[in-house]
């Protein structure tokens, strides 16, 4: 018996709809971020005038999107465009989403900016005193949980988000709202164990959608894998058209392979740092705690000031001087020389595969294995790479599967600045719900933890000195590497956590900030009008193919056909 039924409200939905692939080319992306799920609505129900199955979907969206995302104004509002349409939502959802839609909104303004500032400081007496102002206003109290919930999340400090919750002056009818946020603080913030009964304690009428998805989340982070596959199995047959659902179950039904420790000969591991001793001393202890089979490591200090030399001979002590290799430069010559160097050693040049490490991540036991299952024998990927995420609970998504928005370079702004490499971040800054743990392949993954292809990179040439010292050189690489016809691989059931984020959200300054948007210039300067609609064009097209057989099986496994 499936714990996490729901009533079946959604008319019948075809699992992959060809008008999407023809006529919605943003479809194939996946639904992330709400702003995604928003921007998708509008042309689904746009070709839902002309086709069924359309309208369909976009009623069916919009629906999961506001269980979701349950006071996201826009998204509010398409469902209730939906309900207008025939969507049967029970009374009691139908008026939260009139609630949420005409929702008021605070004002962007110092009060936004002071909630900003305190959310990335750690007083909590302050932030309280603030909540308590916000949120017990009757006009915008609903607003500023709105706009505060995602921060609250990220601070890890789940008594917050539950005092929160007690601030606000909660009405009759926005009552199942409060339910909803707590189940929601209990899925990012409690043990999967704690948190189970109380995403099952939510009426299945009003958040039925969202309850499976969390609910099957949860028994997968508790081991309870074949409980799992029946509550996402049977979310999947009433929401089939949900991109990132559809890859996650695949994955779930046909696992990832998971390479054996003697396979791991076939890679070099190699790592860089400057001036990061202490960061880069947790990382090579996670390093040496993998299963790495008999891969060798080659790290490079790359004219650190500081005791990374110490950190580094200690390392080499602990790994052996036969699977341990130091470089030491005198000066720091950014990230792309570095890797550049480290390629040119002997002992790396024999390997298959470069494994390319950042200096402050840590590393789960398999994931070698993980990264290598995949791709044996395969000549056709040019790097693949994992889901990063935040190092501390509740772990915050920092990057996925990089793709390209299928659409032609459009020309700069008069005296703007040129943004013709429109590359889709489906999910940074957003907290890590399990909807990314999938492999497909893509255009650009990562440059935190992945793998090179030795054979690829022979061809496309090194990595390019002018993104010196950092930002936007792996994702170049992957760039040439997929006009070459090798194209990357993302394997999001490893996740890596990362302390730091990229060197754009780190900049500061206004010297930092210029050096990441100079070198953004560089990308966007780089490939002709050409190269970059044959990207994607072909990027749109290997992600569309591979969500179709996807999903052709889950029809063949759950015995859709008959």
């Amino acid at each position: 018996m499936n714990r996490f039924a729901f009533p079946r409200t959604l008319p019948p939905c075809a699992p992959v709809e060809p008008a999407f692939a023809h006529h919605f080319s943003g479809w194939h992306l996946g639904m992330g971020l709400p702003e995604a799920l928003n921007g998708l609505l509008p042309g689904l129900f746009l070709l839902g005038e002309e086709n069924p199955g359309c309208r369909n979907a976009a009623v069916g969206m919009a629906l999961w999107s506001m269980q979701a995302h349950p006071l996201h104004p826009e998204l509010a509002r398409w469902a209730v465009k939906a309900v207008n349409l025939g969507l049967k939502a029970a009374p009691a959802l139908a008026r939260l989403m009139v609630l949420a839609a005409d929702m008021k909104r605070p004002e962007e303004g110092e009060a936004t900016d002071v909630w900003y500032d305190l959310a990335r400081q750690d007083d909590r007496g302050l932030i309280l005193r603030f909540l308590a102002v916000v949120l017990g206003n009757p006009e915008t109290g609903l607003g500023w949980l709105h706009l505060v919930w995602r921060d609250l999340l990220h601070l890890g400090r789940p008594e917050i988000a539950m005092a929160a919750l007690d601030m606000v002056g909660w009405t009759e009818v926005g009552l199942p709202l409060r339910a909803r946020f707590e189940a929601d603080r209990a899925f990012h913030c409690l043990p999967p164990e704690e948190a189970l009964p109380i995403v099952e304690g939510l009426d299945p009428a009003l958040w039925g959608l969202w309850r499976a998805y969390a609910g099957g989340e949860l028994l997968l982070r508790m081991g309870r894998t074949a409980e799992a596959k029946g509550a996402l199995a049977g979310l999947w047959q009433a929401v089939p058209w949900h991109v990132n659902l559809t890859l996650k179950l695949h994955d779930l039904f046909r696992p990832t392979p998971v390479a054996e420790p003697d396979d791991c000969a076939e890679a070099a591991v190699l790592v860089y740092s400057w001036n990061k001793a202490d960061l880069l001393a947790d990382t090579l202890g996670s390093l040496y705690a993998s299963d790495m089979g008999r891969a060798r490591v080659f790290a490079l200090n790359n004219g650190s000031t500081d005791h990374t030399d110490r950190v580094l001979a200690r390392a080499a002590q602990r790994f052996g001087a036969d699977r341990f290799h130091v470089e030491t430069l005198p000066v720091n010559v950014g990230a792309p020389g570095a890797r550049n160097w480290l390629l040119s050693l002997p002992g790396v040049r024999e390997a298959r595969w470069a494994a390319f490490l950042d200096d402050d991540i840590f590393l789960p036991k398999d994931w070698l294995l993980r990264l290598l299952g995949p791709v044996r024998g395969r000549d056709d990927i040019g790097s693949v790479g994992c889901r990063i995420t935040a190092a501390a609970p509740p772990y915050g998504l920092q990057s996925a599967d990089y793709n390209i928005f299928p659409v032609t370079p459009p020309a700069p702004e008069p005296g703007g600045l040129p943004n013709r490499v429109p590359v889709y971040d489906n999910c940074a800054g957003s907290a890590d719900t399990g909807l990314f743990s999938y492999t497909r392949p893509c255009l650009s993954v990562s440059g935190c933890c992945h793998l090179v292809n030795l054979r690829s990179l022979g061809r496309t040439g090194p990595f390019d000195l002018r993104y010196t010292p950092s930002q936007f050189d792996d994702l170049d690489r992957d760039l040439r590497a997929a006009l070459d016809g090798t194209p990357a691989l993302y394997v999001g059931g490893l996740a890596v956590r990362h302390v730091q984020h990229s060197s754009l959200a780190k900049s500061k300054t206004a010297g930092q900030i210029g050096q990441v948007m100079g070198n953004k210039l560089k990308l966007d300067t780089k490939y002709a009008d050409e190269e970059l609609t044959r990207l994607g064009r072909e990027n749109r097209t290997l992600l569309w193919h591979d969500l179709e057989q996807k999903a052709r099986f889950l029809v063949d496994r759950l015995g859709l056909n008959a």
